[in-house]
């Protein structure tokens, strides 16, 4: 039995175990629902679709892949800096949908093998088949990480400019009289036009002082939820003067000029850097283009000149 038919086989048995898995959730969609009424009573409100039982079916499968708590932990600290629910259903539910996601096009990819690979020379079909199965199931697994890391990205890249603004707009609110609790709710509401990330977790902060969090604990929520160097020295800031008793306007004072410092030097060094990272796309664009409008005369000139030697006109 050679390689590619061993490789048709697996496909095969592969596309009919998902079918056979799909066909015995839709004609037992009905009993599903109606233990789940039995288990939650009156709470469930709305009527299971085929998404959710497929994500039933699956879930044996997503409990043995969580047990690796290297997979867990990345998912919780990714929830945990967007500002979203975290705890282990929230973790399990996302987990169950990746693997769904995982497995739908596992499948889609297995039929579009079938289609393909008889129409392919034989040197090909295999890197063929495991191409369409393998590339684009880890795509569907990985993308919904990627995205969380992308948003992640974009809420670190907003701290990172507008910061020192809110900074700055907190302390003339402190200065102005509001309590430090009131200007920071004050931030977050103007910081939400123009800045989203920024607004919001400010507003975060805000809301968890007044249901009871002490301030310390929600400033300290904010270095856990942005990995950024200046708010882990505002946030000890402003605990310290808090624990001390000192005068917090003062304290809001010092750390703005602070981080107007440190953006002001970033910036510096971003300037610094312009010229050497415009080395390379000068060398590859405009020198060749330099180098052809100046020497195309001379090279025709120089192959006028040889032709005409060698007898050419």
């Amino acid at each position: 039995m050679s390689f590619e038919t061993i490789i048709r086989f697996c496909m095969l048995v592969i596309m009919a175990l998902m079918c056979g898995m799909l066909i015995y959730i839709v004609f037992n969609r009905d009993n599903s629902y109606l233990l789940e009424r039995l288990k939650r009573g009156h709470a469930v409100r709305k009527q299971r679709n085929l998404w959710d039982d497929l994500l039933d079916v699956i879930k044996p499968l997503t409990v043995a892949n969580m047990k690796d708590s290297k997979n867990t932990n990345t998912i919780k600290q990714m929830f945990i800096k967007l500002g979203l629910p975290a705890n282990e259903n929230d973790i399990m539910d996302f987990e169950n949908r990746r693997i769904l996601r995982l497995l739908i096009v596992a499948l889609l990819g297995v039929v579009a093998s079938f289609v393909v690979i008889p129409f392919l020379m034989d040197s090909v079909k295999v890197l063929v088949g495991v191409i369409l199965v393998c590339f684009p199931t880890y795509l569907a697994y990985k993308s919904p990480a990627w995205a969380l890391a992308k948003r992640i990205k974009k809420k670190e890249k907003a701290f990172e400019k507008f910061f020192p603004d809110a900074i700055d707009l907190l302390c003339v609110c402190v200065e102005a009289g509001l309590s430090i609790d009131s200007a920071i709710e004050r931030v977050g509401r103007e910081f939400s036009n123009f800045s989203k990330e920024v607004g919001s977790e400010f507003s975060r902060i805000a809301k968890d002082m007044l249901s009871g969090v002490s301030k310390q604990d929600a400033l300290r929520g904010l270095t856990e939820r942005v990995e950024n160097k200046d708010i882990q020295s505002f946030v000890a800031v402003i605990v310290q003067a808090d624990k001390l008793g000192a005068s917090i306007s003062s304290s809001l004072s010092i750390s703005a000029d602070s981080l107007r410092t440190k953006r002001k030097q970033r910036l510096d060094a971003q300037v610094s850097a312009a010229s050497t990272k415009m080395t390379i796309p000068l060398v590859l664009c405009l020198l060749p283009a330099t180098f052809a409008v100046v020497l195309t005369p001379a090279i025709i000139q120089v192959v006028e000149s040889l032709g005409k030697m060698h007898g050419f006109k």
